[in-house]
């Protein structure tokens, strides 16, 4: 580790780093008055607003092949752009800034006087809100009190919930999805797998869930919820408490299950770093060390059309052609690098593009 280091010009980082050769390069999201003293002198000034995206993190992922990684990441980054960064936080496009972490995912940067000097946890706060931690029913479930009985000039009253209107923003019309979206999903499943559903993911003893199945499923109220978003179908006077549907929201929003229902909605980021306001991050236009693929810096017009292993390759390298051997073949079949694609042998020659890649990534040696 070389730091605290700092520089005054371009020239002195390029200096610096064909000197070192080092395997990672990093720098710091935070400003100081003089990066270069040791920490506990430095004068903090404020930080970049960080949200860092990776596919090792998400939930299935583990399941899927690195170009599927990639796809799903990707598609995670653009749903906290376009939904959360702009249209909740109200962040303007030109203070958002997007690199290609070099090997599993995305880092998106804010910058503005808005958010330099915001705390850590106000930081976390951002974070609770895109993966909806916390969420208050009584704020995103619209709700009425009805009197429903009276004795000696006493009101008995009961919360009356609905589902939030179609023309809701924010968590009001992501909750309004979710639930419709679950109750579409498991109106196709088989009894059983709807019953282990509930069991496994959302803490229901079996008993209970076969009466919250026997309201939603069998007497058809899952419809009439859809339909007219009003929740009273599930009140206690109709057999199953309404208090059941809310621990069902809790599952829904369960990092863990969000890959079943609400994929297209949940956010996420990597909290940490998000909360950090001394955090180091992978310099643009450096190569990651475990994937000798570049931090790419990436306009937000031009992120869904990105392909990390066409656009990240570094242009350095060229077309001589490498001799490889794999210690052992991999699940995945072939890979495409540049668009072209490499069926991935005990034995293979490649270009010389393709090679630093194959070795980071399935464990290949030069012959």
């Amino acid at each position: 580790m070389h730091r605290p280091v700092a520089f005054k010009s371009k020239d002195d980082i390029l200096n610096f780093l064909i000197n070192k050769l080092p395997i990672h390069c990093y720098y710091s999201t935070a400003y100081y008055t003089n990066p270069q003293v040791p920490m506990k002198d430095k004068d903090w000034l404020g930080a970049d607003l960080v949200f860092d995206l990776d596919a090792d993190h998400l939930p299935g992922s583990a399941e899927l092949s690195y170009t599927e990684q990639l796809k799903l990441v990707k598609k995670k980054t653009l749903l906290l752009i376009n939904e959360f960064l702009l249209k909740d936080f109200g962040f303007k496009s030109e203070n958002i800034s997007v690199n290609f972490s070099g090997h599993r995912g995305y880092h998106i940067h804010v910058r503005n006087k808005d958010v330099i000097g915001m705390s850590r946890e106000a930081r976390r706060e951002l974070v609770d809100h895109i993966t909806g931690t916390g969420l208050d029913y009584e704020t995103v479930l619209p709700s009425t009190s009805l009197k429903v009985d009276e004795f000696m000039g006493h009101g008995k009253y009961v919360t009356s919930y609905n589902l939030p209107p179609e023309e809701a923003g924010g968590w009001m019309r992501r909750m309004r999805e979710l639930i419709i979206d679950l109750l579409t999903r498991w109106s196709d499943m088989p009894r059983e797998d709807v019953l282990r559903e509930m069991m496994e993911k959302h803490n229901f003893a079996q008993k209970r869930s076969e009466k919250l199945y026997e309201e939603l499923f069998v007497s058809g109220k899952w419809k009439n919820i859809a339909e007219d978003g009003n929740l009273d179908y599930l009140s206690e006077k109709r057999g199953a408490s309404i208090k059941w549907f809310l621990k069902i929201i809790d599952g829904i929003l369960d990092e863990h299950n969000v890959k079943e229902v609400g994929e297209g909605v949940v956010g996420t980021t990597d909290e940490p770093v998000t909360g950090d306001t001394k955090r180091l991050i992978r310099l643009p236009m450096s190569i990651h060390g475990g994937s000798f693929l570049t931090v790419v810096p990436i306009r937000l017009d031009e992120l869904e059309d990105f392909d990390p292993l066409a656009q990240a390759i570094p242009s350095t390298l060229g077309d001589d052609v490498q001799h490889l051997k794999l210690e052992k073949i991999p699940d995945t079949d072939s890979i495409i690098l540049a668009n072209e694609e490499f069926k991935l042998e005990e034995e293979m020659t490649v270009p010389e593009y393709a090679a630093p890649f194959i070795i980071s990534k399935f464990r290949a040696k030069i012959l």
